[in-house]
């Protein structure tokens, strides 16, 4: 009984083991994800619910490793900081003023959310696209990772 045991299951666990190795690698044409977004500053991933995650690898744009964004129409975060513009700025130039939010909820108006993309050099058109996705502004945590 127990050879049999043995014999049936040991091939199972290593057949699971390699088929799960291939699956995590994941979609093969990411490419045409409609909730993907590849930006030169790094990668987006639009989720279902108002959720967004964002990666940033380039540190000559922000100090901001990681964003995590929510829909404020379908999300409520109570204490969530109301960062001006001027805050902003610090948070995305000082290391500092990076380190005290991190990992802390802000509430970002949909005109701050203007101001601060216009101020971090996006075009006008992308500016626009981006407003238009938050048009009564974001929750946004941001997080260094690997710092």
């Amino acid at each position: 009984m127990k050879k049999l045991l043995m014999f049936t299951l040991i091939p199972l666990v290593l057949s699971v083991i390699a088929v799960s190795s291939v699956a995590a690698i994941g979609p093969q044409k990411a490419q045409k994800n409609p909730y993907l977004a590849v930006m030169p500053e790094g990668v987006a991933l639009r989720l279902p619910g108002g959720v967004q995650q964002e990666w940033v690898a380039d540190a000559r744009i922000s100090l901001i490793d990681f964003m995590h964004l929510l829909d404020p129409s379908k999300h409520k975060i109570r204490k969530a900081i109301l960062p001006t513009f001027e805050e902003l700025k610090a948070m995305f130039t000082d290391p500092e003023a990076a380190v005290e939010v991190e990992n802390k909820w802000g509430y970002i108006s949909h005109d701050i959310l203007v101001e601060i993309l216009t101020w971090m050099g996006y075009p006008e058109e992308e500016v626009d696209a981006i407003a238009a996705m938050w048009p009564i502004g974001v929750y946004i945590m941001f997080l260094n990772v690997g710092k």
